[in-house]
Protein backbone atom coordinates (compact mmCIF):
# COMPACT_ATOMS: atom_id res chain seq x y z
CA UNK A 1 0.00 0.00 0.00
CA UNK A 2 1.30 3.71 -1.01
CA UNK A 3 0.49 6.54 0.55
CA UNK A 4 1.46 10.51 0.27
CA UNK A 5 1.32 11.10 3.78
CA UNK A 6 3.95 11.43 6.21
CA UNK A 7 5.53 11.94 9.64
CA UNK A 8 7.66 14.48 11.46
CA UNK A 9 8.83 12.41 14.25
CA UNK A 10 10.78 14.58 16.86
CA UNK A 11 12.32 12.12 19.39
CA UNK A 12 14.00 15.32 21.99
CA UNK A 13 16.58 15.13 23.31
CA UNK A 14 15.03 16.36 26.51
CA UNK A 15 16.02 19.76 27.71
CA UNK A 16 17.10 20.99 23.80
CA UNK A 17 14.36 22.75 23.03
CA UNK A 18 11.44 20.15 22.83
CA UNK A 19 8.95 22.32 25.21
CA UNK A 20 9.60 25.18 22.82
CA UNK A 21 8.79 23.67 19.73
CA UNK A 22 5.70 22.07 20.96
CA UNK A 23 4.44 25.13 22.14
CA UNK A 24 4.74 26.68 18.59
CA UNK A 25 3.41 23.77 17.02
CA UNK A 26 0.31 24.25 19.22
CA UNK A 27 0.23 28.13 19.20
CA UNK A 28 -0.27 27.56 15.37
CA UNK A 29 -2.30 24.43 15.48
CA UNK A 30 -5.20 25.66 13.59
CA UNK A 31 -3.55 27.65 10.79
CA UNK A 32 -1.08 24.10 10.52
CA UNK A 33 -4.02 21.91 10.06
CA UNK A 34 -5.22 24.69 7.04
CA UNK A 35 -2.08 23.74 5.22
CA UNK A 36 -2.86 19.67 5.25
CA UNK A 37 -0.15 19.94 9.10
CA UNK A 38 -1.79 17.80 12.17
CA UNK A 39 -0.48 18.41 15.32
CA UNK A 40 -2.87 16.50 17.31
CA UNK A 41 -3.40 17.78 21.09
CA UNK A 42 -6.30 18.79 23.03
CA UNK A 43 -3.99 21.87 24.57
CA UNK A 44 -3.85 20.56 27.75
CA UNK A 45 -1.59 18.88 29.80
CA UNK A 46 2.27 18.18 28.34
CA UNK A 47 2.25 19.89 25.84
CA UNK A 48 4.64 17.20 23.67
CA UNK A 49 1.81 14.44 21.96
CA UNK A 50 4.01 11.20 21.06
CA UNK A 51 4.25 9.49 24.02
CA UNK A 52 1.62 6.93 23.26
CA UNK A 53 3.61 6.13 19.86
CA UNK A 54 4.38 2.49 21.57
CA UNK A 55 0.78 1.60 21.36
CA UNK A 56 -0.18 2.98 17.78
CA UNK A 57 -2.40 0.89 15.51
CA UNK A 58 -3.34 1.25 12.03
CA UNK A 59 -6.85 2.44 13.43
CA UNK A 60 -5.52 5.02 15.58
CA UNK A 61 -2.75 6.61 12.86
CA UNK A 62 -5.17 6.76 10.72
CA UNK A 63 -7.55 8.80 12.88
CA UNK A 64 -4.44 11.20 12.92
CA UNK A 65 -4.41 12.21 9.51
CA UNK A 66 -7.83 13.51 9.09
CA UNK A 67 -9.38 14.65 5.67
CA UNK A 68 -7.03 17.33 3.73
CA UNK A 69 -4.17 15.96 5.87
CA UNK A 70 -0.98 14.88 4.15
CA UNK A 71 1.34 15.44 6.72
CA UNK A 72 1.78 14.54 10.74
CA UNK A 73 3.96 15.95 13.60
CA UNK A 74 4.39 13.75 16.69
CA UNK A 75 6.57 14.78 19.25
CA UNK A 76 8.27 14.18 22.93
CA UNK A 77 11.33 14.95 24.53
CA UNK A 78 11.58 11.56 26.14
CA UNK A 79 11.67 8.90 23.15
CA UNK A 80 15.66 9.68 22.35
CA UNK A 81 16.44 7.12 24.87
CA UNK A 82 13.64 4.65 24.29
CA UNK A 83 14.40 3.74 20.52
CA UNK A 84 11.50 0.35 20.87
CA UNK A 85 9.14 2.54 21.78
CA UNK A 86 9.28 3.79 17.62
CA UNK A 87 8.53 0.10 16.58
CA UNK A 88 5.08 -0.12 16.03
CA UNK A 89 5.05 3.09 14.14
CA UNK A 90 7.88 1.42 11.89
CA UNK A 91 6.09 -1.11 11.00
CA UNK A 92 2.61 0.63 10.36
CA UNK A 93 4.51 3.33 8.06
CA UNK A 94 6.60 0.20 6.20
CA UNK A 95 2.85 -1.08 5.77
CA UNK A 96 1.15 1.62 3.91
CA UNK A 97 4.10 3.51 2.99
CA UNK A 98 4.36 6.57 4.60
CA UNK A 99 7.25 8.48 5.08
CA UNK A 100 9.02 8.58 8.50
CA UNK A 101 11.60 11.85 8.87
CA UNK A 102 13.01 11.97 12.35
CA UNK A 103 14.70 14.94 14.05
CA UNK A 104 16.79 15.47 17.37
CA UNK A 105 18.19 18.20 18.73
CA UNK A 106 20.97 18.05 20.64
CA UNK A 107 23.14 20.92 22.67
CA UNK A 108 26.20 20.80 24.04
CA UNK A 109 26.80 18.36 27.44
CA UNK A 110 27.49 21.20 29.63
CA UNK A 111 24.49 22.99 28.68
CA UNK A 112 22.29 19.80 28.84
CA UNK A 113 23.68 18.46 32.51
CA UNK A 114 22.90 22.05 33.79
CA UNK A 115 19.40 21.22 32.72
CA UNK A 116 19.12 17.93 34.14
CA UNK A 117 20.16 19.03 37.37
CA UNK A 118 17.21 21.53 37.18
CA UNK A 119 14.98 18.86 35.94
CA UNK A 120 15.76 16.66 38.62
CA UNK A 121 15.39 19.11 41.50
CA UNK A 122 12.06 20.08 39.87
CA UNK A 123 10.46 16.92 39.37
CA UNK A 124 11.19 15.50 41.96
CA UNK A 125 11.61 18.21 44.76
CA UNK A 126 8.08 16.87 46.39
CA UNK A 127 9.51 13.13 47.08
CA UNK A 128 12.84 15.26 48.32
CA UNK A 129 10.96 16.95 51.16
CA UNK A 130 10.22 13.73 52.54
CA UNK A 131 13.38 11.65 52.24
CA UNK A 132 15.56 14.77 52.52
CA UNK A 133 18.19 13.05 49.53
CA UNK A 134 18.13 14.82 46.72
CA UNK A 135 20.32 13.74 44.09
CA UNK A 136 21.07 10.62 45.73
CA UNK A 137 23.37 12.23 48.16
CA UNK A 138 25.34 13.27 45.35
CA UNK A 139 27.38 16.62 44.79
CA UNK A 140 26.67 18.08 41.47
CA UNK A 141 30.44 16.26 39.69
CA UNK A 142 29.33 13.03 40.92
CA UNK A 143 25.76 13.93 39.87
CA UNK A 144 26.92 14.34 36.35
CA UNK A 145 29.43 11.89 36.43
CA UNK A 146 27.08 9.33 37.09
CA UNK A 147 24.70 10.98 34.13
CA UNK A 148 27.76 10.76 31.81
CA UNK A 149 27.36 6.77 32.24
CA UNK A 150 23.69 6.41 31.12
CA UNK A 151 23.29 9.44 28.71
CA UNK A 152 25.12 7.15 25.55
CA UNK A 153 22.83 9.35 22.55
CA UNK A 154 24.67 7.12 19.42
CA UNK A 155 23.49 4.15 20.83
CA UNK A 156 20.24 5.98 21.09
CA UNK A 157 20.39 7.11 17.74
CA UNK A 158 20.96 4.18 16.15
CA UNK A 159 18.48 1.77 17.43
CA UNK A 160 16.35 4.66 15.98
CA UNK A 161 18.09 4.40 13.10
CA UNK A 162 17.57 0.33 13.09
CA UNK A 163 13.66 0.78 13.70
CA UNK A 164 13.61 2.68 10.16
CA UNK A 165 15.96 1.43 7.90
CA UNK A 166 15.16 3.80 5.43
CA UNK A 167 15.12 6.95 7.26
CA UNK A 168 17.73 9.19 7.17
CA UNK A 169 17.59 10.54 10.93
CA UNK A 170 18.09 14.62 10.92
CA UNK A 171 20.71 15.95 14.06
CA UNK A 172 20.81 19.32 14.84
CA UNK A 173 21.90 21.82 17.22
CA UNK A 174 18.76 23.01 19.29
CA UNK A 175 19.07 26.57 18.17
CA UNK A 176 18.30 25.12 14.64
CA UNK A 177 14.96 24.38 15.67
CA UNK A 178 13.43 27.17 13.79
CA UNK A 179 14.82 27.33 9.92
CA UNK A 180 14.62 23.14 10.15
CA UNK A 181 10.81 23.15 10.83
CA UNK A 182 10.56 25.93 8.42
CA UNK A 183 12.50 23.50 5.93
CA UNK A 184 10.79 20.04 7.01
CA UNK A 185 7.21 21.42 6.88
CA UNK A 186 7.59 24.54 4.23
CA UNK A 187 6.45 26.74 7.22
CA UNK A 188 6.06 30.15 6.04
CA UNK A 189 8.22 32.72 7.82
CA UNK A 190 5.10 34.87 9.49
CA UNK A 191 4.30 32.06 11.63
CA UNK A 192 3.77 32.55 15.41
CA UNK A 193 7.15 31.63 16.55
CA UNK A 194 7.66 33.79 19.89
CA UNK A 195 6.69 31.84 22.77
CA UNK A 196 5.93 33.38 26.12
CA UNK A 197 9.03 32.38 28.89
CA UNK A 198 6.32 30.69 31.15
CA UNK A 199 5.28 28.04 28.06
CA UNK A 200 8.86 26.52 28.42
CA UNK A 201 10.50 24.41 30.66
CA UNK A 202 12.88 26.83 31.78
CA UNK A 203 15.88 25.37 34.22
CA UNK A 204 16.46 26.40 37.66
CA UNK A 205 19.29 28.07 38.04
CA UNK A 206 22.56 25.43 39.23
CA UNK A 207 23.57 27.73 42.46
CA UNK A 208 19.35 27.33 43.38
CA UNK A 209 19.99 23.79 42.87
CA UNK A 210 22.63 23.37 44.95
CA UNK A 211 21.67 25.42 47.65
CA UNK A 212 18.54 23.53 47.67
CA UNK A 213 20.17 20.59 47.97
CA UNK A 214 22.21 21.42 50.89
CA UNK A 215 18.71 22.77 53.17
CA UNK A 216 17.14 19.20 52.11
CA UNK A 217 20.22 16.99 53.41
CA UNK A 218 20.50 19.59 56.72
CA UNK A 219 17.63 17.53 58.06
CA UNK A 220 16.70 20.60 60.31
CA UNK A 221 15.49 22.96 57.97
CA UNK A 222 12.04 23.63 58.44
CA UNK A 223 9.50 22.58 55.48
CA UNK A 224 8.10 25.48 55.48
CA UNK A 225 11.49 27.15 54.53
CA UNK A 226 12.12 24.65 52.05
CA UNK A 227 9.00 25.17 49.95
CA UNK A 228 10.26 28.99 50.23
CA UNK A 229 13.44 28.37 48.41
CA UNK A 230 11.61 26.39 46.01
CA UNK A 231 9.62 29.11 45.17
CA UNK A 232 11.71 31.60 45.25
CA UNK A 233 14.22 29.85 42.66
CA UNK A 234 11.79 29.84 40.34
CA UNK A 235 12.27 33.42 39.62
CA UNK A 236 15.54 34.01 39.80
CA UNK A 237 16.18 32.08 36.40
CA UNK A 238 16.73 35.20 34.28
CA UNK A 239 19.70 36.13 37.05
CA UNK A 240 23.68 35.49 36.61
CA UNK A 241 24.42 31.81 37.90
CA UNK A 242 27.25 30.86 39.79
CA UNK A 243 26.72 27.70 39.37
CA UNK A 244 27.61 27.56 35.69
CA UNK A 245 31.07 28.61 35.65
CA UNK A 246 34.10 28.53 32.87
CA UNK A 247 35.77 25.36 34.79
CA UNK A 248 32.89 23.43 35.11
CA UNK A 249 32.15 23.98 31.60
CA UNK A 250 35.56 22.11 30.10
CA UNK A 251 35.26 19.62 33.10
CA UNK A 252 31.78 18.36 31.27
CA UNK A 253 33.25 18.85 27.95
CA UNK A 254 36.21 16.80 28.73
CA UNK A 255 33.58 13.97 30.32
CA UNK A 256 31.74 13.88 26.92
CA UNK A 257 34.71 14.30 25.28
CA UNK A 258 34.29 10.73 23.80
CA UNK A 259 30.38 11.11 23.24
CA UNK A 260 31.05 13.95 21.45
CA UNK A 261 33.79 12.53 19.11
CA UNK A 262 31.35 9.71 18.14
CA UNK A 263 28.27 12.03 17.50
CA UNK A 264 30.35 13.35 15.28
CA UNK A 265 32.02 10.83 13.68
CA UNK A 266 28.16 8.81 13.38
CA UNK A 267 26.20 12.06 12.43
CA UNK A 268 28.26 14.96 11.61
CA UNK A 269 27.37 17.41 14.03
CA UNK A 270 30.01 19.12 16.20
CA UNK A 271 28.24 18.99 19.48
CA UNK A 272 30.90 20.67 21.38
CA UNK A 273 31.08 23.80 23.21
CA UNK A 274 34.29 24.79 22.13
CA UNK A 275 34.41 23.87 18.23
CA UNK A 276 37.55 25.78 18.26
CA UNK A 277 39.83 22.78 19.46
CA UNK A 278 40.64 20.08 17.72
CA UNK A 279 39.23 16.09 19.15
CA UNK A 280 41.89 14.76 21.24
Amino acid sequence: MTTNRRILLHIGSPKCGSTYLQQVMLKNQKRLLKMGINYPHDGTGHPGNGSSIGNLTEQSLDAMFPRGCHTLVLSHEDLLPQPPRGKPLAEIARKQGIEVQIVSFLRPFNEFIYGDYSQFMKQNFAARLRDRLPYGGQSFEEFSVSRSKVIVVVAWLNNWNKNFPQTSLRIEPHRNIKPVLQELLGLPDDMVWDIHANQVNRSLRVSDCEALAAALMDKITPEKELRAMFQAAHHKVEEPDAGRTPERDRWIEALFLDRNRNIHTSFGLDNRLDKSLPYR
